[in-house]
């Protein structure tokens, strides 16, 4: 499951390709009109931000659908309200998934063997492990490249940190707190989601870490569900481990009445903490409190690129689309084990807190038995 893709150039394709987007909401589209929000901030706004121009769009609600074609400029005609006649009718080169979790791999699979040249799909890749299994041997097998919008790997703040942890900036990593604080588990306990908060806002988490400081080797977790015997998570923490020693502190969900986002890197000789909307960077300097000891001293983060994460990863989809050979920097095989470690996170807990070693088989998880669904 490679991260390098290398296209043959076809000259009918070097100015234009036909794309389409499936699924016109939040993500897709109508976070756009979001007036706190750092544009774009959905799939259509970053493929927009490149010029890619959508030609065909997707989604089950006629309103949402011609809300969407009116805007986009995409003639009524174009517009469907079922995938596969869309596909199998305008045969897209490029197939953009915003839908729910659950459909992603039947889209993925049926826009591979309908000739997509290049899938780039909504997070997480799927529910199930065997399902990302499918998705991704079908688009290998077929040469499609695919793109999991884990959207942080495009950002420049978290390169930023990449770079500085490489030329070890605040020394050896000995241990990172990772924080995704929100309400507890919102809807109905559906098998084909797979998960709760830990699945739904900490697969950006999970997906971060393993940018940042590589496999995850071995997992030990536990949840919790407030005034219910059933169903997903509303809490989930976690003790990882990573194949290079790094120890990993991790809390999601939690019934929090705010959002966090947010990783503390502790390393020999300093610390990183970056949020949504913050980053610091602190170095040891002499204490001034305490004879024989070192303070940290909060010292100006490192200039990092201001390009938008849904600009730079529409670059790299365009790049592919025009047959320049491009590494994927968040690929299927990225997002295959972002759920991975997910899935070893719930079966821990449900193995009380046993240490599952990863990679897991995918068919040795229940996801009906671990929730009591």
């Amino acid at each position: 499951m490679p991260g390098t893709i290398s296209s043959k150039p076809d000259l009918n394709y070097m100015d234009t390709f036909t794309t389409a987007l499936i699924g016109c909401g939040r993500i897709g589209f109508m976070l756009e009109s979001d007036p706190l929000r750092y544009k774009p901030c959905t799939h259509y706004g970053g493929a927009t931000a490149v010029r890619i121009r959508i030609n065909y769009a997707c989604d089950i609600n006629t309103a949402r659908l011609k809300k969407f074609c009116t805007n986009a400029g995409i003639p009524a005609e174009n517009g469907f309200t079922d995938y596969r006649e869309l596909i199998a009718t305008a045969r897209p080169e490029l197939v953009i998934i915003a839908t729910w979790t659950e459909s992603h791999a039947a889209i993925g699979q049926f826009a591979a063997a309908h000739g997509a040249r290049a899938i780039v799909c909504e997070k997480p890749i799927t529910a199930h492990l065997t399902d990302a299994e499918n998705l991704i041997r079908v688009c290998e097998e077929r040469g499609v490249s695919i793109i999991i919008n884990h959207e942080r790997r495009y950002e420049g703040r978290y390169r930023a940190i990449r770079d500085m942890l490489r030329e070890s900036r605040i020394g050896e990593i000995k241990t990172v707190h990772a924080s995704i604080l929100t309400t507890g588990f919102r809807g109905i306990s559906k098998i084909e989601d797979g998960g709760g908060p830990l699945l739904h806002d900490g697969t950006h988490m999970i997906d971060i870490l393993r940018y940042l400081f590589g496999d995850i080797q071995t997992v030990e977790g536990e949840f919790q569900r407030m005034h219910r015997r059933r169903g997903f998570e509303d809490r989930a923490a976690a003790w990882l481990k990573t194949a290079s020693g790094i120890d990993i502190f991790l809390e999601a969900g939690g019934n929090r009445d705010y959002f966090v986002f947010e990783l503390q890197i502790s390393g020999t000789r300093g610390k990183i903490v970056i949020g949504n909307g913050y980053e610091q960077l602190f170095t040891g300097k002499k204490s001034k409190l305490y004879t024989g000891f070192r303070d940290l001293a909060e010292r100006s983060f490192p200039r990092k690129s201001s390009t938008n994460c849904f600009t730079r990863e529409y670059r790299e989809v365009k790049r592919l689309m025009l047959g320049k050979r491009t590494e994927i920097s968040s690929s299927g095989y990225d997002g295959y084990k972002a759920l991975e470690v997910i899935h070893g996170i719930y079966l821990s807990a449900h193995l009380n807190r046993e240490k599952v070693k990863l990679p897991v088989e995918p068919r040795n998880i229940d996801l009906r038995k671990i929730f009591d669904l």
